[in-house]
């Protein structure tokens, strides 16, 4: 079997949602899993580029800074509503196979590509400069109870020690201070929400500082019936934070539930799983103290979608900097997760925090 062959048989997409089409990136979901396909945890995994929506102009220079990351045979398709996924996806499987096409696209790609880029642009007044560095590593998550997958999320590919490395000091490691790193989280990041652009400042593995901003669509585009605020918005965020915490059984499960009840269905299996993540001891100590606000932290936040007792708030850019601020990376996807950001209605002006 040859390559061509193979990515069309196991394709591995990499979704990208620009604000405002949560509906659209639902259905993608359903496909593939239905196809037997799976999704990408990092461009390098990735064999397919889909964008559910329309991308403004800073968006649409991140997405083609991580298309040029994705591995050859690939391909990529736009879709703007959800009836629109089935034939998308037919034709990328169809130029994933195409010998001809995947030749013409690695003979157009550059020999030395640009290991990073600046994306400026018209969408709001934040600081325009994002580097879009997307060195991926997988923290495994091996918990008893819990049947944990991989968490693919960007992680720096190594922090330098600064000091004058003298004798003195490489004999006392205290002795030695972490470089400051500066790390972007997102706008294109499996299990986020979209277009939110997180700068972050790194001291060693713990963020000191942070500031959030959203990357908008093109102007003027329209967007899907929102899934925000919805039941099946709920069972959204219930399986991307399971997802997150490495659940991966549960987080398919719950994106099943959510898949029925977008289609106007009454999932009977939502009550069973909602009791068996509740009973999950493992689960609620790795989301306790998360997050917290004045209504409680993570895993509160995760038992009120469950119950569908949830208050809808909205959270500010700068409380979201300030959640984060102190957490490692894996904690600051858990917090991003847990408080289910609908960005569709966010401006694109930068919180500050920590500063």
């Amino acid at each position: 079997m040859d390559l061509r062959s193979l990515a069309a048989r196991r394709t591995t997409v990499l979704a990208v949602e620009v604000p405002g089409w949560s509906r659209t990136r639902c259905a993608l979901e359903q496909h593939v899993r239905t196809r037997g396909w799976r999704l990408a945890g990092s461009p390098a995994d990735a064999d397919l580029l889909v964008v559910c929506g329309r991308p403004g102009a800073r968006l649409t220079a991140a997405v083609e800074h991580v298309w040029g990351q994705l591995p050859g045979p690939r391909a990529r398709a736009e879709v703007t509503t959800a009836d629109a996924v089935p034939a998308a996806l037919d034709r990328a499987a169809a130029e994933l196979a195409d010998g001809a096409a995947q030749r013409r696209d690695a003979d157009a790609r550059p020999a030395d590509p640009d290991p990073g880029t600046t994306a400026t642009g018209d969408d709001g007044d934040g600081d325009g400069d994002m580097d879009m560095d997307m060195d991926d590593d997988a923290g495994d998550m091996d918990h008893g109870d819990m049947d944990h997958g991989d968490m693919d999320m960007p992680m720096p590919g190594g922090i330098g020690l600064a000091g004058g490395g003298g004798d003195d000091q490489l004999a006392d490691p205290d002795a030695l201070d972490l470089d400051v790193l500066h790390v972007p989280l997102g706008p294109v990041l499996p299990h986020w929400p979209a277009g939110l652009l997180l700068h972050t400042t790194l001291q060693g593995d713990l963020v000191v500082a942070a500031r959030a901003e959203v990357l908008l669509p093109a102007d003027g585009s329209p967007t899907d019936p929102p899934v925000h605020g919805t039941p099946a918005g709920r069972w959204d965020a219930v399986a991307t934070l399971l997802a997150l915490a490495g659940w991966d059984d549960a987080a398919v499960r719950a994106a099943r539930v959510r898949d029925e009840l977008l289609a106007g269905g009454q999932p009977p299996e939502a009550d069973r799983l909602a009791r068996r993540i509740t009973r999950s001891r493992l689960l609620r100590f790795s989301l306790r103290g998360l997050g917290r606000l004045p209504e409680g932290d993570a895993h509160d936040r995760l038992q009120h979608w469950l119950t569908g007792t949830e208050q809808r708030r909205s959270t500010e850019l700068s409380a979201v900097a300030d959640l984060v601020t102190g957490l490692d990376l894996a904690g600051v996807r858990l917090v991003v997760a847990s408080l289910d950001l609908d960005t569709a209605d966010r401006v694109t002006v930068p919180a500050e925090a920590g500063s």
